[in-house]
């Protein structure tokens, strides 16, 4: 690993007022409904997050930096679980069905976690951490991304994004330790972001098709078209992490060869502030 984040826990709170548009991301409701979308699904894969890393502490104890690091995560993912929950009571206070979306993401992390081993569990948590990582790394890389966004919708998506990239290595890391030889770790972590790949690219569209119906734009065919521009041209963030994304299969692959801390250097200085602050701007 070629760098190690202090990994911070900002217990900041990002008020939902309602004054925010409903359309906040450029007045556009399709590009809108993309982040809404991911923010439905974060509270209970956060949760699973957590679960999957905790199971393991008693196996990595020895090694305090990594055990340090892993009281960092929970830390981060439990904020982060707390803020999105706020942002999606906005979305079902607008009468799109938020609770019933999100109650689709709470059935699925609990049958894995009744049916799927505890290390099947971690295998899947490593993967989708590195789709959020990757996913942070072209927001915070592309500020255009929210420059036409509501700042307060901006500022909980950097933040959520500069802590998704801090601790970016640490379920990896345990990972390592805990998956068994090289071949065995390389392969179902292999297996796991396929089936991942599939599963939160099905997951994603649904939920924007759910929430364009709610909204009664899902005939509205030129802004879907705006999405796929927005997703896959410019600022294109899907394209630009297909790079990432294949990289994942490399045999010894880790998450810090894509060395970004100069991303968190200058994003941090934004949210480095006193705990229980309230944010409000970008």
């Amino acid at each position: 690993m070629s760098y190690a984040p202090h990994i911070v826990r900002r217990d900041l709170h990002f008020g939902m007022q309602e004054d925010i548009p409903r359309y906040w991301l450029d007045g556009d409701a399709h590009q809108t409904r993309y982040f809404d979308a991911l923010s439905l699904m974060f509270p209970d894969g956060e949760r699973f997050f957590i679960d999957s890393v905790r199971a393991f502490r008693p196996e990595i104890a020895d090694d305090t930096a990594l055990d340090a690091a892993v009281g960092g995560f929970i830390g981060q993912e439990a904020m982060h679980s707390r803020e999105h929950l706020a942002y999606n009571e906005r979305l079902e206070q607008q009468g799109v069905g938020a609770y019933a979306l999100m109650q689709i993401v709470k059935d699925v992390q609990d049958m894995r976690a009744r049916t799927l081993p505890p290390i099947g569990q971690l295998a899947l948590t490593i993967c989708l951490e590195h789709f959020t990582a990757m996913l942070a790394d072209h927001l915070l890389r592309h500020p255009g991304v929210m420059r036409k966004a509501d700042p307060r919708m901006a500022a909980i998506w950097r933040w959520h994004a500069l802590e998704e990239t801090e601790h970016k290595a640490v379920a990896f890391d345990v990972y390592q330790r805990v998956g068994g030889t090289p071949f065995v770790r390389w392969r179902r972590r292999c297996r796991a972001m396929f089936w991942i790949t599939m599963l939160f690219t099905y997951r994603s569209w649904q939920f924007m098709w759910r929430l364009s119906k709610a909204d009664g734009t899902q005939k509205d065919w030129r802004g879907w078209l705006r999405l796929l521009g927005f997703l896959f041209v410019s600022p294109a963030p899907i394209t630009r992490i297909s790079g990432q994304w294949l990289k994942w299969f490399i045999p010894g692959f880790h998450p810090w060869q894509h060395d970004n801390h100069d991303l968190i250097e200058a994003t941090s200085r934004d949210y480095n502030v006193t705990s229980n602050a309230q944010v409000s701007k970008g």
